[in-house]
């Protein structure tokens, strides 16, 4: 504004001297010509330098104001434009901290390979583990059929037992504890939808699943309608009801002499040694036994795999773990073989019965070592396939352990014969198995 009155302030000085120099030769003027004359070109030219002025005078107070006016204006925009500028810089940046954690999220779920992978640990690991379960579960069977062995039956009892817990807790600690976490891996992405009970529900489709096998086979492979049992029964009954030999006793002796055909052979409900009934029995002993192999077995593929996988320290933690659990895993499958009755060759069928758990182990590990370059544990593929087949071997071996080790073991007539202090052992066999391997889950 300042500059503006500078430029225009001689302007109008400059004007109004003209009209003073016009008013002062008109005056002049009017000398000769009259005083009327004068007057009225005074009167004319006054006005036309104080319109003039007025008028330059205005035009340089309106260009100031316009010119401060727009000044700041501009400025403002020139400050807005680059605000913005920068502000969809930032926005349109490839690398700001949200896509960075976006791809590093994206990289570790498809890394393949392991780090820190030794191979004469692993290839090392691979005959420890068949060792250790080939011992566990061999040792069994080769006392009951080797004699210079010498080995006490109670102590293969109590291993079972504690072998049964082991199984329990592996059941419920690490492989259901497993899946769930697996299950729940960020690098799923929602790919398993809002649903979050996934591995309770397959590990429960598994046990029904068992429970519907076991049935089937038990109809398909043992045999005997119920119509079949129920005359044997009345068949069996009626024998301890009759008189012995056909010969006329009185009513005591036939008593007593029924009494002590229940006492050796059981009552007519229980356990009755007929041919059938020994067939029946021998039948779904294999059966049961056969089954908790078959459970048994996928849990060890899937747990050899596992451990090829990992590499460092937590390899040789992990080994540790897996070694205890295989043992005393096998201790337990390893009786119910020796228990097994084989029409012939009984010990070398019982050794291969139990060298097929001893192998299932190594040959999980075998496939984890042969796949270890092109496997991403934490892919969204292999996480769902591994999530799955934890939780359905955790049902499968829930549903082994409680119904053909728990329940079958603890009611067995066997049982029942041992002594308050033996019963007693065995409980607290199978509590510290269970103990013992949720322990060990803090570290496998």
């Amino acid at each position: 504004m300042l500059y503006a009155k500078r430029n225009i302030l001689p302007i109008a000085l400059a004007l109004s001297a003209v009209g003073w120099a016009a008013t002062t030769a008109h005056a002049d003027a009017t000398k000769t010509t009259g005083l009327s004359h004068s007057i009225t070109g005074h009167i004319i030219f006054q006005s036309f330098t104080t319109t003039a002025t007025l008028s330059i005078a205005s035009v340089a107070t309106n260009s100031a104001t316009t010119v401060e006016e727009d000044f700041p204006t501009r400025t403002l925009s020139g400050q807005d434009d680059s605000s913005m500028s920068l502000s969809a810089t930032s926005t349109q940046d490839p690398m700001s901290s949200t896509a960075l954690k976006d791809t590093k999220q994206a990289a570790e779920c498809m890394a393949a390979g392991v780090e820190d992978w030794d191979r004469n640990l692993q290839i090392g690991g691979v005959f420890i583990i068949l060792f250790v379960s080939a011992l566990g579960a061999m040792l069994p069977v080769a006392c009951k059929h080797v004699v210079w062995l010498n080995v006490s039956p109670r102590l293969i009892t109590l291993g079972k037992f504690f072998g049964a817990g082991v199984i329990l807790a592996t059941a419920f600690v690490h492989m259901l504890g497993g899946a769930t976490e697996t299950l729940k891996d960020d690098c799923l992405d929602g790919r398993m939808g809002d649903f979050d009970n996934w591995p309770g529900l397959l590990a429960m489709f598994a046990v029904l699943a068992m429970h519907l096998i076991e049935h089937v086979l038990t109809a398909t492979y043992i045999g005997g309608s119920e119509d079949d049992l129920t005359h044997m029964l009345s068949h069996n009954a009626t024998t301890l009801a009759e008189p012995i030999n056909g010969s006329d006793i009185d009513e005591e002796e036939r008593k007593t002499d029924t009494n002590k055909k229940m006492t050796i052979s059981g009552p007519p409900h229980g356990h009755i040694h007929t041919p059938m009934f020994m067939d029946m029995d021998r039948r779904r002993r294999h059966l049961s036994t056969y089954i908790l192999e078959l459970g048994i077995a996928l849990h060890s593929v899937i747990v050899g795999m596992t451990l090829a996988v990992t590499g460092g320290t937590e390899f040789k933690t992990l080994l540790a773990a897996i070694s205890f659990h295989q043992f005393f895993e096998g201790m337990a499958l390893g009786t119910r073989i020796s228990e097994l009755q084989f029409m012939r060759r009984p010990l070398v069928l019982g050794l291969l019965n139990a060298l097929v758990f001893a192998l299932t182990t190594p040959l999980g590990q075998t496939i984890g070592i042969g796949i270890r370059q092109s496997f991403a544990p934490r892919s969204p593929s292999s996480l769902i396939v591994m999530g799955v087949l934890d939780s359905l071997s955790a049902g499968i071996l829930m549903y082994s352990a409680i119904v053909n080790l728990l329940v079958e073991e603890f009611a067995s007539p066997e049982f029942r014969t041992y002594s308050r202090k033996a019963r007693i052992a065995c409980f607290v066999a199978m509590y510290a198995g269970c103990a013992g391997m949720s322990i060990i889950g803090k570290w496998a």
